[in-house]
């Protein structure tokens, strides 16, 4: 027993060390992630502020570009601002994320409606980059 001891104090070593490299990678990926959500989510709001249904598509590539289309036809300014981002769960090749979205709509006639909100994301990586897979509340 007492020639086994030393072989089960570098197996002890050796599982807590995989836990904390394990626990780095986990955590840089999520970093990782959570930097390219911001990212996918700036390059969002900005598109919807462009008033550009078409840019809106690339990002969201499921949104009905047709109906944001006339949607954007009715608004003079839309301001977005999508702050709070957090990675909530990473699977492969799916995310969920949170943020809080807070938009300002000028439409065309009628008065400014502003909203902020809490969003969750389902987010899909595309070859090397994440689109909007759909809004879940």
């Amino acid at each position: 027993m007492q020639a086994a001891q030393p072989f089960l104090r570098s197996l002890a070593a050796a599982v807590v060390l995989c836990a904390c490299v394990t626990t780095t990678l986990s955590s840089q990926a999520s970093d990782r992630l959570e930097a390219e959500a911001k990212d996918l989510l700036q390059q969002y709001s900005a598109a919807l502020e462009s008033l550009n249904a078409d840019a809106v598509k690339k990002l969201q590539p499921s949104i009905d570009v047709e109906t944001l289309k006339k949607a954007f036809k009715e608004m003079r300014e839309l301001d977005v601002t999508i702050d709070n981002v957090k990675v909530l769960s990473v699977d492969a090749a799916l995310a969920r994320v949170s943020c809080r979205v807070s938009q300002t709509l000028t439409p065309k006639a009628g008065s400014k409606q502003t909203t902020a909100v809490t969003r969750v994301l389902r987010l899909r990586k595309v070859q090397s980059a994440w689109v909007i897979d759909a809004f879940e509340r």
